[in-house]
């Protein structure tokens, strides 16, 4: 029972089923226009479509394992194929003059991929622990107030990840010190320094 728990707080909180609001989150909240949130989230979700259809086809072709990327030799390829689709994502939110923090939103992204590559080298990294922590600490610095308890999700994830054998402890953490220091980072350099 445990462990099924376990695989669908994995699925629920998954990167990509995460990423799916955040572009209404953040465009509605500089914006305050429920259009042009709507109309940000439509356009992100192909990009988010087109990540899920390439994962889907690398593992009816058998260069996933599985949805998680488990294994890590195999996730250079999960990242390079991530940092096109940001680059295609720039350049479009550029022509079509999106809201400047869709660009802060995916140049976080960008790095948070680069971070975790950097750090697949030597060990796997949680993608899923940081995500959440990435999620948490953006809603918590964007929105204040209630939305800290979106932390509390960072150990739920690290827990369900490490019950389902994808992970140790180690790896969540250093999955969430990733998605929470990249954040801050960002927030800091776009708030007080850009």
């Amino acid at each position: 029972m445990k462990k099924l728990i376990a695989k669908i707080i994995s699925f629920v909180l998954n990167p990509l089923l995460l990423f799916v609001p955040v572009p209404y989150i953040l465009v509605l909240r500089n914006t305050h226009s429920l259009g042009k949130a709507f109309f940000w989230e439509i356009f992100s979700l192909v990009f988010m479509l087109a990540l899920f259809a390439f994962i889907l086809f690398g593992i009816i072709k058998g260069f996933f394992s599985d949805f998680d990327i488990s294994k890590r030799k195999q996730r250079p390829l999960l990242f390079s194929f991530s940092i096109f689709l940001a680059a295609a994502y720039i350049v479009l939110l550029y022509f079509l003059h999106a809201p400047p923090i869709l660009f802060i939103a995916v140049f976080t992204i960008i790095l948070g991929i680069t971070a975790i590559e950097i750090v697949n080298r030597f060990t796997k990294a949680s993608i899923h622990v940081g995500t959440v922590a990435a999620f948490a600490t953006s809603l918590s610095l964007v929105y204040g107030g209630l939305f800290y308890l979106t932390f509390l999700l960072i150990p739920l994830v690290a827990w369900a990840r490490i019950i389902t054998h994808n992970h140790t402890k180690k790896q969540t953490i250093i999955g969430a010190a990733i998605g929470i220091l990249i954040t801050v980072s960002v927030y800091v350099i776009f708030k007080y320094i850009v």
